[in-house]
């Protein structure tokens, strides 16, 4: 089935009091290939987006989100609208909120059909509603500044996308419902001692209370530093604006930024190098590296048997007969089962050997010092550009007054986003020398927690006489394991395949290709490939994925160039119209350098454009569908950032 939308409605939502937009194209009502939309940020991009993303998934937002819509300038209802074609049919469905009573009502509508009025409640065709989770739904109503985290981030955007595409991720879910069955049974089963079984599931709950209280902080924790991160970027916004009106300080702010974020490059590439070696025991010192030296040499001389082990003979030892061909009585077995003993074990004898292959490549010890000393450099000098950044001086009074506030207020905001992930450290660690230090257990600790829920767990096994009943659960979680993990690298091979042909053709003469899929993507010969092919790379795995999905999706991407330079935006955007049957891009103006011209050259046919933007009325927006007049708009606010950073990259690349 193939899914396209065809128009976007709203009324009464946040700013946008009226706004039809509609991606077909006149006399055919086929959907152009690319709609752009042009929406300056505070117009309703994101809220569009998110909406997007709800109406599909039908969900039922709460009374203080429905409200959160609700304009300024007063209304008591608004709606969200859009348009669908699938296959041959066409349908609406529509979100009405209802801002005094804080609800959401979800209708639906056929405009094709004669008589095709309202319908209540939220409707998708049949092949649509098994398959639109809100992960799934998330991959194609999607963040243009979030597709890096496809390539080589230690993140698992890649491969949860195939799982979620080729559902294996609702075959994890069922594990989850395993626990629950093995409680009842429990229950069902009784106890031999009723009083002994109540006291230990009592010590379990409260392990088990305690384990899911830290995950609620933990959470809880991780969403306050999200919003400090987002408050503290906020402020630099706007401290970057104040500055921005000094051209002067402005270029010097810039200055240090670039020394910034090369220090911050360096100091990560530096620590991962330097973990890196300290993984390895014969790097850290030249006594370690002896002394492995001088193992590796008497094992060398030690003989390990290559096939006959002491499970051979214990196995013999029941034998009616020996390999000989004599008949064993009961002494000769009692003989072979006690000469057993002077064998090594099978594990043993793996053991041994994997740990002789590995020393057979021991590493020369590592100079740590003079890397440690040149790390510690790095962090003093990043300090102290940071610390030039702040204190930079305008030389207006009132805005340096200003930017000072806003100063304090991300250093605030900084100190307690430290302060929350300290906490998150020590609750998350399973280091043994920080639990020590601070005295954490399973009262203060996730891991330690988990250790006791998983011992009183057994033991309430052991007091309802379940161990075998656990085991057997135990082991159908590792078939379903090991089930998505098969098929997960079946999968895989397959993927890296298709998209590696779609690179072939999109990117022709590059040699740019996917090299393996580990959570995230790995690709062959990174040094030689831009950040452009990169991300061409993530949006050709996308689109090969949904070509193995049961629908063809369209593809709602927000800020699809923002955070590229112009040569990247150029080699991106003829590869994104190659990908996929409908685009629809909502951008801010300065996205388009770049961008928008290399889209789709030889088809402009094939693009709609549209330019949406508040007036001075309150909930009035216009709009432009005309190429010129969408290329030379510019939103003053946006178009000021966007200058600032050009005389950065001009005066970096010398002044060209």
């Amino acid at each position: 089935m193939n899914l396209r939308i065809e128009e976007i409605r709203y009324e009464n939502i946040r700013d946008i009091g009226n706004l039809t937009l509609d991606f077909t194209k006149p006399g055919t009502g086929e959907p152009y290939h690319i709609s752009l939309v042009q929406m300056p940020n505070g117009t309703g991009k994101t809220t569009t987006m998110g909406l997007i993303r709800h109406l599909i998934l039908g969900t039922q937002l709460d009374g203080g989100t429905v409200k959160d819509y609700e304009p300024d300038y007063g209304a008591s209802e608004g709606e969200f609208a859009i348009t669908f074609a699938a296959g041959d049919d066409r349908f609406r469905v529509h979100m009405q909120l209802d801002y005094d009573m804080g609800t959401l009502t979800y209708r639906h509508s056929y405009p094709q059909r004669e008589g095709g009025g309202m319908n209540s409640g939220h409707f998708l065709p049949i092949a649509l509603q098994n398959i639109l989770t809100e992960d799934f739904v998330e991959l194609f109503v999607f963040n243009g500044e979030l597709t890096d985290e496809f390539i080589e981030t230690g993140k698992d955007k890649a491969e949860q996308a195939l799982k979620i595409v080729n559902r294996l991720d609702r075959v994890d879910a069922q594990k989850a419902s395993i626990q629950g069955i093995v409680d009842e049974y429990q229950e069902e089963k009784g106890a031999k001692t009723k009083q002994g079984l109540k006291q230990v599931k009592s010590r379990l709950e409260t392990r088990r209370d305690k384990l899911a209280e830290h995950q609620t902080l933990r959470n809880e924790l991780e969403d306050a530093v999200q919003d400090h991160q987002e408050k503290i970027e906020s402020l630099i916004e706007e401290r970057e604006e104040i500055i921005s009106k000094d051209q002067e300080a402005l270029n010097k702010y810039k200055e240090y930024g670039s020394e910034i974020k090369d220090r911050e490059t360096k100091l990560q590439t530096k620590s991962n190098a330097i973990i890196e070696d300290m993984r390895v025991p014969s790097k850290l010192s030249a006594d370690f590296y002896e002394d492995f030296e001088e193992l590796l040499t008497h094992m060398k001389i030690l003989k390990l048997p290559k096939s006959t082990s002491k499970e051979f003979f214990v196995e013999l030892a029941d034998e009616p007969t020996c390999v000989c061909g004599r008949e064993l009585d009961a002494e000769h077995r009692e003989e072979i089962r006690e000469n057993a003993e002077q064998f090594l074990s099978d594990e043993d004898v793996g053991v041994l050997n994997s740990l002789k292959e590995r020393l057979g490549s021991v590493s020369e010890p590592a100079s740590l010092e003079s890397r440690l000393d040149d790390l510690s450099e790095t962090r003093n000098e990043l300090k102290q550009y940071e610390m030039q950044q702040a204190q930079l001086d305008l030389n207006d009074e009132d805005l340096e007054e200003k930017k000072q506030d806003l100063t304090r207020k991300i250093e605030t905001e900084r100190t307690e986003r430290d302060r929350k992930k300290q906490k998150i450290k020590l609750l998350t660690t399973d280091d043994k020398g920080l639990r020590q230090k601070h005295g954490l257990d399973w009262g203060n600790n996730i891991p330690a927690a988990k250790r006791e829920k998983t011992k009183y767990e057994e033991k309430v096994e052991e007091a309802t006489d379940t161990v075998t009943f656990s085991a057997q659960a135990e082991k159908l979680e590792l078939i379903f394991e090991e089930f998505v993990g098969r098929t997960v690298e079946s999968v895989k091979a397959e993927q890296i395949q298709k998209t590696n042909e779609r690179l072939e053709r999109i990117l022709k003469r590059s040699s740019v290709q996917i090299e393996s899929i580990d959570d995230s993507i790995n690709l062959r010969n990174k040094s030689g490939s831009s950040e452009g092919q990169s991300l061409a790379v993530a949006y050709a795995y996308l689109s090969t994925l949904f070509e193995e999905s049961a629908v063809d999706m369209p593809f709602v991407i927000d800020s699809p160039a923002v955070s590229l330079d112009h040569k990247v935006r150029r080699e991106v955007s003829p590869i994104i119209s190659g990908l996929f049957d409908q685009v629809i891009a909502f951008i801010i103006s300065t996205e388009k350098s770049g961008f928008v011209e290399n889209l789709e050259p030889d088809h402009e046919d094939g693009i709609k454009y549209y330019t949406v933007y508040k007036t001075e009325k309150p909930g009035e927006l216009a709009t432009h569908t005309d190429r010129d007049y969408f290329m030379q708009f510019t939103s003053e606010e946006e178009e000021d950032g966007e200058d600032a950073s050009n005389v950065v990259e001009q005066n970096a690349s010398g002044g060209e």
